[in-house]
């Protein structure tokens, strides 16, 4: 069946039948390996995302409530490890409060998108606000404009003075994405 294949491509391609089997058939060898690898010449995009710390996400799995949100996109997205999930409020401004089950010394918030390059790139007003009890919050982030773009894995990276919280609320105020009216996050996270 092979040597009929050949002296028929041979055929249509006007060459001799074993010059037209040896072009065709290549053997390359699999290199070894017990896992996934990216070959160094295809660089890794994660190498140009904003890095996080490399401490606990305290937000992770605790409970978390927001104001209204948009069809399916609930607030318990934000938190459950997933970027392929996010949460969208319904208008701004957009309160989304984070009870963190005990009181930590939080000195950084990340707000991450999906990092596909579908999303487009936008601005998202952002403020950061912590509790010891849910009730009295103080400000430790003022509201300020930060960019978000797939080549920086849609993420980005709020620092603060380190404080002690039991509650962390993040107020959204802008969202400069013409397909939302509302604030968005696949994930946020707290770290000490």
């Amino acid at each position: 069946m092979k040597r009929i294949f050949c002296l028929l491509l041979a055929a249509l391609l006007a060459l001799p039948a074993l010059a037209a089997c040896e072009t065709i058939v290549t053997i390359v060898s699999a290199p070894e390996q017990t896992a996934p690898q990216r070959p160094p010449c295809f660089p890794d995009p994660a190498d140009d995302y904003i890095p996080l710390p490399d401490t606990e996400n305290l937000a992770q799995g605790k409970p978390v409530a927001s104001g209204a949100h948009t069809d399916v996109y609930v607030d318990r997205n934000v938190n459950d490890g997933k970027t392929d999930t996010y949460w969208e409020s319904k208008g701004f401004p957009a309160e989304i409060t984070f009870d963190l089950q005990g009181t930590y010394t939080v000195s950084t918030v990340a707000v991450c998108l999906n990092p596909s390059s579908i999303w487009e790139p936008r601005i998202q007003e952002i403020a950061v606000e912590v509790s010891p009890d849910g009730e009295t919050f103080t400000q430790v982030a003022a509201p300020d404009r930060y960019q978000f773009d797939a080549a920086t894995g849609n993420r980005v990276r709020i620092d603060f003075d380190p404080m002690p919280a039991a509650f962390v609320r993040l107020i959204f105020t802008l969202n400069s994405s013409s397909r939302t009216g509302g604030a968005q996050a696949a994930e946020i996270c707290v770290y000490e």
